[in-house]
């Protein structure tokens, strides 16, 4: 397992307090990027100079994770929350942090069924039944835990069988993962374009992060690397990929035809096998965005193949990572005046 993976998903960063991360990232990017910096959102921005920046390629990748937010406080110190992106049926029995003045570890609790109606054991649990036991006075929780506090997964990853894993934000940690191994590997490649990483922030709840990162870098191209839909039992097969088999590449009009042809050249040319993935809407991540900037920017979207999203325990394979790093670094070598004259139908651009 890359170590970048058990730093990035181990740490808490719900939407809007993505900086938590940063230091992480900088750590890892400082000897293979040539400049690093935020914006005042709170994207971080790695970029790697090509021999002329008249052109630059963006690659992103979301740093927040899904939790929840708390909204109230009970007569018996129970906290109530928002959350917009879990199923509330994942909720009941995990574990959890509270992010107040402190971390406070607390469980999701759940009524026995020796004292459920039959109603209720037949119907799932409403958001608004679901309560935060943190073991304080409502007095205590009071003052330690501010409305509007984040409430996360518990950090901790379980190692499986065949180099697969279990564990909270894989979705995108893993991504972030694949964009720093690809400028790895791009360490001492000559590079004719500028080649940008966006770390972008909100993908879950606005996708401002990739928007405000395609208006800062202005590039011909941006590429979404998030997670999809690994083969997962009951899930019909045309909904998933298979996992371990290789990243996903969207196809269907949210993507530039001319993107979509050089993420399979780029593919091809490593051997890499990759799914097709049919998108004939939005792609619900940060290629819808990022295809509004300015005039618009020719999009692509590249996925990491995931079991069980949005929850404590997102299961994902290392060779999935490895081979999505492999295919950002060869895209990024073919992204050249050959491809620029075929993305704007002139010879030269």
């Amino acid at each position: 397992m890359h170590k970048l993976v058990e730093q990035l998903t181990s740490a808490y960063a719900v939407s809007g307090d993505e900086r938590r991360l940063h230091e992480i990232l900088r750590g890892a990017l400082t000897d293979i990027a040539d400049d690093i910096h935020d914006t005042p959102l709170g994207n971080l921005i790695a970029v790697r100079r090509g021999h002329s920046s008249e052109h630059a390629i963006l690659f992103a990748a979301h740093l927040d994770e899904v939790g929840a937010w708390v909204t109230r406080i009970n007569d018996r110190g129970f906290l109530g929350i928002y959350c917009k992106s879990i199923d509330q049926r994942v909720w009941p029995g995990l574990q959890v942090v509270v992010h107040g003045t402190r971390l406070l570890p607390g469980i999701i609790g759940l009524k026995p069924v020796h004292v459920m109606t039959h109603t209720e054991m037949e119907k799932p649990v409403a958001v608004d039944e679901l309560w935060i036991d943190v073991g304080l006075s409502r007095e205590q929780v009071a003052a330690e835990v501010p409305i509007g506090s984040t409430v996360t997964f518990t950090a901790g990853i379980t190692p499986l069988m065949n180099e697969r894993w279990a564990g909270k934000t894989q979705d995108d940690r893993l991504c972030a993962v694949a964009l720093v191994q690809a400028l790895e590997l791009l360490k001492d490649s000559a590079l004719q374009y500028d080649v940008i990483m966006a770390f972008t922030v909100q993908e879950e709840i606005t996708g401002n992060g990739a928007w405000t990162s395609g208006y800062v870098a202005h590039p011909d191209v941006g590429i979404a690397v998030d997670v999809t839909h690994g083969d997962t039992e009951g899930v019909a097969e045309d909904k998933t990929i298979p996992l371990g088999g290789g990243p996903g590449v969207t196809v269907g009009p949210v993507v530039n035809d001319h993107v979509l042809e050089l993420l399979r050249r780029s593919a091809k040319t490593l051997e890499i096998p990759f799914s097709e993935e049919p998108c004939m809407a939005y792609s619900g991540t940060d290629a819808d965005e990022l295809q509004l900037v300015g005039p618009g920017i020719a999009a692509g979207v590249l996925s990491i193949p995931l079991r069980y999203m949005h929850s404590a325990v997102e299961t994902a394979d290392q060779t999935d990572v490895n081979r999505t790093a492999r295919l950002v670094a060869q895209v990024a070598k073919d992204f050249d005046a050959a491809f620029i004259g075929e993305l704007y139908g002139t010879e030269t651009h």
